[in-house]
């Protein structure tokens, strides 16, 4: 039996539910609400010849993993390509396969990380960020339904909602602190934020993840550098941008702030691990 699963809350998911099972009609497939099953039941009552078509962006396979508790089902979820953000899909796809409708999601969410905050767990799949990226995400994830543009949402965010902060940042035991710190956090993919490649030489498959500060600018000069990021070229700029390598990642705040897994956020955090 083939199952589609969509999440009514994410922008394109129900709308590409509907195209994913107009392709698979002659599978007879069975179209179910993310939000409204419990999944660890739904897999678990799934058999070897089943298999799970996923609509849906980073935001959805967060969503699927964080009600898994990390764990992937052992029957095949192919992920039906939909989502705005799609860092996921950039970080795992080349030019040759480009073209192919749906990826197989089971190798890559083995053996993800976690992020510890306020005694809770979280899995993700590209990256965990607290700072100005977080507050932006924020702000596009409750006014959703208005469709907000992301380029006035980060003006606004660099110039009026949010202040810089100090930050402690321990990789691996070695302790950095940080003044005017914008963003910090740490990466398992090469992009987050839609297409922004944060961590360029990342390897989501490797054994370790790629801690990042950015720190010392204006609002305008950060805002200025954020063009960098689109292609990697922000790592250039070692006087503001810090990128060290290290299994477990604590970053301290001075003050609470926004943090954002794959674009899903948790409010009001000053401290937050995590791990590979």
């Amino acid at each position: 039996m083939t199952y589609i699963l969509y999440n009514p809350r994410a922008a394109l998911s129900a709308e590409t539910a509907k195209e994913a099972g107009a392709a698979l009609a002659a599978e007879e497939p069975a179209l179910r609400d993310l939000t409204a099953i419990d999944p660890e039941s739904f897999f678990g009552g799934l058999t070897e010849r089943d298999k799970v078509v996923l609509c849906g962006g980073d935001g959805t396979i967060n969503h699927l993993i964080n009600d898994l508790h990390g764990v992937c089902p052992a029957v095949p979820i192919h992920l039906w390509r939909s989502g705005t953000g799609n860092d996921f899909i950039r970080d795992v796809t080349t030019d040759a396969d480009k073209n192919a409708r749906t990826v197989l999601l089971n190798g890559h969410l083995r053996d993800l990380p976690h992020a510890d905050i306020d005694g809770k767990r979280y899995w993700f799949l590209n990256g965990c960020c607290g700072g100005v990226d977080a507050l932006v995400c924020h702000h596009m994830n409750e006014e959703r339904d208005r469709k907000p543009s992301y380029v006035t949402t980060a003006i606004r965010c660099f110039f009026k909602d949010f202040k810089t902060t100090t930050a402690r940042v321990t990789v691996d035991g070695e302790t950095r602190v940080y003044d005017k710190v914008w963003m910090a956090g740490a990466m398992n993919g090469r992009y987050q934020g839609g297409g922004m490649r944060f961590a360029p030489g990342q390897d989501r498959h490797g054994d370790t993840l790629c801690a990042f500060v950015w720190h010392g600018t204006s609002a305008l000069g950060t805002l200025a550098h954020f063009p960098f990021i689109m292609n990697g070229s922000h790592v250039k700029f070692t006087k503001y941008c810090d990128m060290i390598r290290g299994r477990s990642v604590t970053i301290e705040l001075g003050d609470p702030n926004f943090v954002q897994m794959d674009g899903e956020t948790v409010p009001n955090v000053t401290a937050f691990t995590v791990e590979k």
